[in-house]
């Protein structure tokens, strides 16, 4: 979630998060009633079948059994106190603009991405765009006053883009070296900048007023802005379409079991970023704060 709103693809990677949105509201389960027997001796009662307490949540079909890794596995949207959402009428709009977006024109284009891609090359691709960003996550870990993150970024990048092949392979994970997430957006929130409202961003997806000027920062910390402008069109287009196929079965299932998918994904974005800013810092977390 680090490239919000820069450009149509920067969103496909965010938009992990946000494409496909189309259910305000289902229909009410018909309730079973049991018509007493005329035979029998005890008096007329309606009864009204119990909830079925093994069904999966909406939480359970997105994530799956062992749960999403950017989400506690004890994830309740209800619990999510979420972002200040003052614009959310327009946000709502967004939304269906989305909608009808991915439906027509990003859905396809995945779809026939993930059906002509093996597996292995996804990976391929999912680690080579994840160490091209390594500049920025850099940036940000001395910025954050993360030493030892930075190490290990630096070490990583180093191992993958040679013994790698340019960073189409991972070896620095086997080797204790793991990837992490840092941007601009979690530099600010260590610095208690506030969140700012929750924004839906057209084709971008859930954001933040804090994120989406932290993804603007993020863009221009790329050597690729700079150096060969002309590529961040297939950059970004390459990274958006392979991670919104990642994630769009999920999405789907989350949408599918919504009655409100517009608050759902709300949370779910909001518990996604508050676990990407403090995971890994939760001796830095106040008490009290604005996330």
């Amino acid at each position: 979630m680090r490239s919000v709103g820069i450009g149509w693809i920067v969103a496909l990677a965010i938009g992990v998060t946000a494409l496909p949105a189309r259910a305000e509201g289902k229909a009410d389960v018909p309730q079973t009633v049991e018509l007493p027997d005329e035979n029998s001796s005890e008096p007329e009662s309606n009864s009204v079948a119990e909830p079925d307490d093994s069904a999966p949540t909406e939480a359970e079909l997105f994530f799956g059994d062992a749960g999403d890794p950017l989400f506690d596995d004890d994830f309740d949207l209800d619990d999510a106190a979420g972002f200040p959402d003052p614009l959310e009428e327009p946000n709502r709009t967004v939304l269906v603009f989305n909608q009808g977006l991915d439906t027509f024109f990003l859905g396809p284009i995945t779809s026939f991405f993930g059906w002509v891609t093996p597996d292995p090359l996804k990976l391929g691709l999912q680690n080579f765009f994840a160490n091209l960003n390594t500049p920025v996550v850099l940036i940000n870990d001395i910025l954050q006053l993360e030493w030892k993150d930075a190490a290990t970024t630096t070490g990583a990048f180093v191992v993958n883009t040679t013994v790698g092949i340019g960073g189409f392979f991972e070896p620095a994970k086997s080797i204790g070296m793991p990837r992490h997430e840092s941007d601009f957006g979690q530099t600010l929130a260590l610095a208690r900048v506030p969140s700012g409202p929750y924004l839906m961003l057209p084709i971008a997806g859930p954001s933040t007023a804090r994120g989406t000027v932290g993804s603007v920062v993020d863009f221009f910390m790329r050597p690729n802005t700079w150096i060969l402008p002309v590529t961040n069109f297939y950059y970004y287009g390459g990274e958006g379409v392979v991670t919104l196929e990642k994630q769009r079965e999920k999405l789907k299932a989350l949408e599918e079991a919504s009655v409100d998918y517009y608050s759902v994904l709300r949370s779910a974005y909001y518990q996604t970023r508050t676990d990407e800013i403090w995971a890994r810092r939760q001796d830095r977390r106040p008490f009290e704060q604005d996330e």
